[in-house]
């Protein structure tokens, strides 16, 4: 089993290398399962949205002062306290567990199982729109 991201799907602004190293391991993830059927081994995902953790006080608390010179520097800062409130509305970390727990138990574990509120909104709506549309 491998924890993802939603943001492997939907490239989240300013955390570039986050998106792409989730998207990295869905991308691995997706070969290693594919790999391992000859032995009957399967490989699931859970692919969380806003998980409420402490991770967001830690980006509370982020210097962003190296952006303050430049046009960036009001849509970083909106873009903080945007996560720091998604963050702190996300799902319990014992959700997160319910999700794994559902993915070890199946007799046939589907191999992507998101965890994200709004779903629609969250997860299918941005999956069909085009990039440009989704932009």
């Amino acid at each position: 089993m491998n924890i993802t991201s939603s943001g492997a799907k939907v490239a989240i602004p300013f955390l570039g290398v986050y998106s792409a190293s989730k998207s990295g391991l869905e991308g691995m993830s997706d070969a290693v399962r594919l790999e391992l059927m000859l032995f009957g081994i399967d490989l699931v995902m859970i692919e969380p949205g806003f998980v409420n953790t402490a991770m967001y006080d830690k980006g509370r608390k982020e210097d962003l002062s190296e952006f303050n010179q430049t046009e960036y520097w009001e849509a970083v800062q909106n873009f903080q306290k945007f996560i720091v409130v998604e963050g702190r509305k996300g799902f319990s970390p014992e959700r997160l567990g319910e999700a794994v727990h559902v993915a070890l138990s199946a007799a046939k574990p589907k191999a992507r199982y998101a965890v994200v509120k709004q779903r629609f909104k969250n997860w299918t709506l941005p999956r069909l729109l085009s990039a440009r549309m989704l932009d």
